[in-house]
């Protein structure tokens, strides 16, 4: 009986002693999210005195797969597989040209793969606050802009030549809420380009060479 009580004595002191352990284990959670996105390009180029170029958002939607890697009760890295609609609506003014402005619409569409470190600043709360930041890399999957001419009308063409690749950083901030067997997880992030993309204003006019960068809006679950 001394025997099998020490056996009990030790089996309890080892369960204690990795009890720290098991509760520090990185701990795996999946999730899907998705809503819109408001699009836009922006530029590290001069701009030319040949003609003017006004920039302004386009709406678009983003959504996909979420997962979370727990490492801490700090921090946290996250992996996503999302499909984005990137773009912007342009209106370019080339002076001496007769039929007035150009608007050009680009229509982007990506798979964008983040990998985010999350800070969780307030672990014990309920509702979870975290901020986000890391590399993302994306890949063109459709590629088409249309222009409108007064006088012309509207055309849409798939633009030739682009990179197929575009690399970049994301910035964000996302508040998950307990839901009995489910988290509601609602996600805002910056994300900004590094590739330079060679863009078309239509046959015979300038080419104009601009980023993208967006401001996505995203609501989901976590399982």
């Amino acid at each position: 009986m001394k025997k099998l009580g020490r056996t009990w004595t030790w089996v309890v002191a080892t369960m204690i002693g990795l009890t720290p352990a098991i509760e520090a284990a990185p701990k795996l959670a999946f999730g899907i999210q998705g809503s819109f996105t408001l699009t836009n390009h922006w530029s590290t180029q001069e701009k030319s005195g040949n003609y003017a170029v006004v920039s302004s958002v386009k709406n678009g939607f983003a959504g996909g797969l979420v997962s979370i890697l727990q490492l801490s009760r700090i921090f946290s890295l996250e992996a996503d597989f999302l499909f984005v609609e990137k773009g912007s609506n342009q209106t370019i003014t080339i002076p001496g040209f007769p039929y007035g402005n150009i608007k050009v619409t680009y229509k982007l569409n990506y798979a964008e793969i983040p990998v985010l470190l999350r800070t969780h600043p307030f672990p014990a709360a309920k509702v979870q606050f975290s901020t986000a930041i890391g590399p993302s890399i994306s890949f063109l999957t459709s590629k088409r802009y249309s222009y409108r001419i007064s006088v012309l009308g509207t055309e849409e063409k798939e633009i030739q030549g682009l990179p197929s690749t575009d690399f970049g950083i994301v910035f964000g901030s996302t508040l998950n809420i307990p839901a009995n067997i489910v988290t509601l997880r609602i996600d805002y992030r910056y994300s900004m380009g590094f590739v330079d993309l060679t863009l078309p204003t239509g046959p015979g006019f300038p080419e104009i060479k601009l980023r993208n960068y967006g401001h996505y809006l995203m609501f989901g679950l976590m399982f």
